[in-house]
């Protein structure tokens, strides 16, 4: 590897963030906006409004999430994904958009989440990717090593240790968590690790539509390259239940873990059917469900 970066528990807390009902930011048809260094927080699950259009088998639908969700209690989370290519919305590249490909723990059902992944924007005319993680409530943490759509990620989150302290007869509780990231094609690699405090109960392999400012924002038309369709633009899912403990496939079950991302009553994010072993699938922009993985 080219190199192996440690990061120290030094990020920029976000102020904050309120959702007040759908609010997207950078709707297509919008006047012409750039947004230089945006604040961008990849942010718990938001379940769309009551009787909102979804895929026919997915269980769950979301205004900022698409993907799959394992829930339980985890203590590790693997997996590799494809870096989509974005575009410009409707030909208009006066209008942003956003999107972000990342695997994390927590936030289906709380508001915790730690998480790695890579961005996906569209916006001053052109495309920018970047890979960054996150704690929330704070914002991205950007990785500064070259991301590029096709690019083969490859991340884990994991506890390493707990530590029980009494102070003044309370227990008090210290989890720490490793997070890496490894950009197969570019030839990097960083590592951080973190104190996190959620309780581990869900497991995730997302598409957002991520907040930028306060406001979610209106999902990128990305598009995975066809040559990852057959491993799965999301591949190699993994979990662990135990602290040290080995992975195990993530048994993905579009019938009881998959869900769609719903902006402005339209279907904008759909995953497929997982592969033969329960660990890989596919996503698309749009409301088509994508076939599954053969490889």
């Amino acid at each position: 590897m080219r190199n192996d970066r440690v990061a120290k528990l030094t990020v920029a807390m976000a102020a904050a963030l309120v959702l007040a009902g759908p609010a997207v930011a950078g709707s297509a048809g919008a006047a012409p906006a750039t947004a230089p260094a945006p604040v961008i927080t990849n942010w718990y699950r938001v379940p769309a409004a009551p009787g909102a259009h979804r895929a026919t088998r997915s269980t769950w639908s979301s205004s900022n999430w698409s993907g799959y969700a394992e829930t339980g209690h985890f203590t590790s989370v693997s997996g590799s994904w494809t870096v989509p290519s974005v575009t410009a919305g409707a030909a208009d590249t006066g209008s942003v958009w956003y999107s972000s490909a990342w695997l994390g723990i927590d936030g289906f059902d709380n508001t915790h989440l730690i998480q790695t992944g890579t961005e996906q924007d569209y916006y001053d005319g052109s495309a920018h990717y970047s890979a960054w993680w996150e704690i929330l409530p704070a914002a991205e943490t950007t990785i500064p090593d070259p991301v590029l759509p096709g690019d083969s990620m490859s991340a884990t989150i994991v506890q390493t240790s707990t530590t029980t302290v009494t102070k003044k007869k309370t227990k008090v509780v210290t989890n720490r968590w490793n997070i890496r990231l490894v950009d197969l094609s570019e030839d990097w690699s960083f590592t951080t690790t973190q104190v996190y405090k959620g309780p581990g109960g869900s497991a995730e392999f997302i598409v957002e539509a991520p907040m930028v400012g306060r406001s979610v924002s209106t999902i990128a038309d990305y598009h995975f390259a066809p040559a990852s369709a057959a491993a799965g633009d999301v591949n190699r899912a993994g979990v662990a239940t135990t602290i040290g403990g080995p992975l195990s496939g993530a048994g993905l079950d579009f019938q009881n873990d998959s869900g769609t991302l719903i902006q402005n009553d339209l279907q904008v994010s759909t995953p497929g059917e997982p592969d033969l072993s329960a660990t890989a699938f596919n996503s698309s922009y749009g409301a088509t469900e994508p076939a599954a993985p053969t490889g």
